[in-house]
């Protein structure tokens, strides 16, 4: 339901349809004090071009049953009124070359560059790294605060990478990196997934004396990178999304970042049923000759339940996931031989189910190992307990 916007006379059009069928007008609420009822095609003038509305679309279906839809008339950029955050969690988004490091031996963050002043001809460059900023500041308190942090401080950059069609992140480098193709900042900037890539930056490099990053590498890594990153994003969002009046973020850019995280919210369910109906196909192994990705499913099967438990328990989102973190934060040398990162083993698949099972046991204060055991996780009642050890609610 976009809307159309003539810029030198403020007249917007809103066109839509309801696959219902309604035989009742809808009522059109503008946003600026006017309401409306009728039908599509809507026009409605407005007189202060200086600011954006959320126009709101109401539809009657008869005996008390409505249904609505929302859309931003926009004739301004969306706009943050800033309020002051710590300088080592910013995120910025360099306007020039800048210069960047691998910490790891082997790697390389490759052949990449800055977005010029081109790519933010909708949403200023500024306001993109003010939201993502404040972004940093909520997964670092999710992460406990518990990360390496290269030079003392756990900044974050975006590069271009020319042609690459999505997104990576270069959880290695210093400064830490996040990597996007051109589309990137485009008309409809992909908030959610920007935050799934922070959420990969922060999670690699935790804990901070032993962190993830580098060890779990290869095709066993998603079960947990991939599923702590799902949920990492949404947290993130919903924790922002619940706080823009502390952070001075405006209603029409709010309804923007929401638009996209419901989007990846339902991606998450939509592959959780594909799960199901498949026959529950767990993997964490991403066999390198397939053209797909087996273990898919599994990790967003995991980020499914953490949300099905955050909003059945009314536990929330910070609590239980910073809970689930300090279990993962005990990563040691042991841990990593059992995960058995670089084999397709029997051992290792279970060791990792159990891992995350447990994590995300402790995380809502209960024994998850029979819910998980029913979605095909084969896991291990003796690594759960040990896992478990000293981590009692």
């Amino acid at each position: 339901m976009p809307a159309q916007v003539n810029a030198a006379s403020g007249a917007a059009t809103l066109n839509g349809v309801d696959t219902r069928a309604p035989s009742i007008p809808f009522t059109f609420d503008w946003g600026d004090g006017t309401t409306t009822d009728g039908w599509f095609l809507q026009a409605h003038t407005y007189a202060d071009w200086s600011r954006n509305y959320l126009v709101r679309v109401t539809a009657h279906y008869g005996a008390g049953q409505t249904g609505s839809a929302a859309t931003v008339v926009r004739f301004v950029p969306a706009a943050v009124d800033p309020v002051a955050l710590p300088a080592d969690t910013a995120v910025t988004i360099p306007s020039q070359p800048v210069s960047i490091g691998s910490r790891i031996a082997g790697y390389s963050p490759g052949n990449l560059t800055y977005f010029d002043a081109g790519y933010f001809s909708n949403t200023p460059r500024a306001t993109i790294e003010y939201v993502l900023s404040v972004a940093a500041l909520i997964q670092n308190d999710l992460v406990n605060d518990d990360l390496f942090k290269p030079g003392g401080a756990f900044r974050q950059v975006i590069l271009r990478a020319p042609g690459f069609p999505g997104m990576y992140t270069i959880w290695y480098t210093n400064p830490v990196a996040i990597a996007g193709g051109e589309s990137t900042f485009g008309a409809n900037i992909a908030y959610s997934s920007l935050l799934h890539e922070m959420g990969h930056n922060l999670t690699l490099n935790s804990p901070a004396s032993y962190f993830y990053g580098g060890k779990i590498d290869g095709n066993a890594n998603a079960i947990f990178s991939e599923s702590m990153a799902q949920i990492f994003q949404h947290v993130s969002a919903y924790e922002l999304l619940n706080n823009v009046g502390s952070y001075g973020i405006s209603g029409d850019l709010a309804f923007d970042i929401a638009q996209d995280a419901r989007a990846t919210m339902r991606a998450v369910r939509s592959a959780y049923e594909r799960y199901l109906s498949g026959g529950m196909p767990f993997a964490s192994w991403n066999a390198p000759a397939t053209p797909d990705d087996e273990t898919f499913g599994t990790f967003m099967t995991i980020a499914h339940q953490f949300f099905v438990h955050s909003e059945s328990d009314g536990l929330g989102y910070r609590a239980p996931l910073t809970r689930m973190m300090r279990l993962l934060q005990d990563l040691n040398e042991d841990w990593i031989q059992r995960y058995d990162p670089a084999h397709d083993s029997q051992a290792g698949a279970s060791f990792r189910a159990t891992l995350m099972v447990a994590a995300i046991s402790y995380a809502f204060c209960t024994d998850l190992r029979q819910e998980f055991r029913g979605l095909n996780f084969p896991v291990d009642d003796a690594v759960y307990v040990e896992f478990r050890a000293g981590h009692v609610c």
